[in-house]
């Protein structure tokens, strides 16, 4: 029992000796999406449509935020970060309506919104070079759409804020740093959207029509400078 409190109070003091906080600021770029904004499974309506081709693309934002290291040892670090994130996705529908007469046209949306993000990451170091891994709350400020439709010589545009979708948002973070000198370095990671950002849509009975859907997915490439 003696060597044993002995040696749980050896591991303890070397663990508080390699014990630091770094502390860094970051910025960088988003290439945001959403799943199944488009298809049939989307939960969208995209109207009486004879022929449709809908399509949908990454969306670009800016994310920055602040960080603080907790080293537990010269190799593993606990990193809790506050950033504000830009995400999103592109959505686009080419189609002949009966309603338009046969005319072709062609609707563009983009979904915009704006997150606070706390990934709370496990992070090993292996010198320059760090790969980290953790979960990472968000908590949405709003979400608005853009729709522009051309139809021949015609477009409109038209922006909406969109009341119905779900303002916390739960991913993990999978990434990884290399550090190009003592305090700067870049940054790549995605963030795997586990909630869904949409809920399940019913009628007015309160009679589910269709299940939640739409998962987030982002990349994200920057910079950082570390203290």
């Amino acid at each position: 029992m003696k060597k044993l409190i002995v040696t749980i109070a050896a591991l303890a003091l070397s663990l508080g000796a390699f014990a630091q906080i770094n502390f860094g600021v970051k910025v960088g770029g988003n290439l945001a999406n959403i799943s199944g904004m488009v298809g049939e499974d989307s939960g969208l309506d995209w109207g009486d449509l004879a022929k449709v081709t809908p399509s949908q693309s990454m969306k670009l934002g800016l994310n920055a935020g602040v960080y603080a290291e907790y080293m537990v040892m010269p190799m593993l670090g606990v990193q809790v970060e506050a950033n504000f994130s830009m995400q999103g996705v592109n959505t686009k529908v080419e189609s002949t309506s009966s309603l338009l007469g046969g005319a072709a046209s062609t609707t563009k949306q983009a979904w915009a919104a704006n997150y606070v993000t706390v990934p709370i990451l496990a992070k090993f170091h292996f010198g320059p070079i760090r790969a980290y891994v953790g979960p990472q709350l968000g908590f949405a400020l709003g979400m608005n759409t853009t729709t522009e439709t051309i139809t021949g010589d015609n477009t409109n545009t038209q922006k909406d804020v969109v009341e119905d979708y779900n303002s916390f948002d739960c991913s993990l973070a999978l990434g990884a740093q290399y550090k190009i000198t003592a305090n700067i370095g870049v940054d790549a990671r995605y963030n795997i959207g586990l909630t869904n950002v949409f809920p399940a849509v019913k009628n007015d009975k309160g009679e589910e029509l269709s299940e939640a859907w739409g998962k987030q997915g982002v990349l994200q490439v920057g910079v950082f400078y570390e203290f």
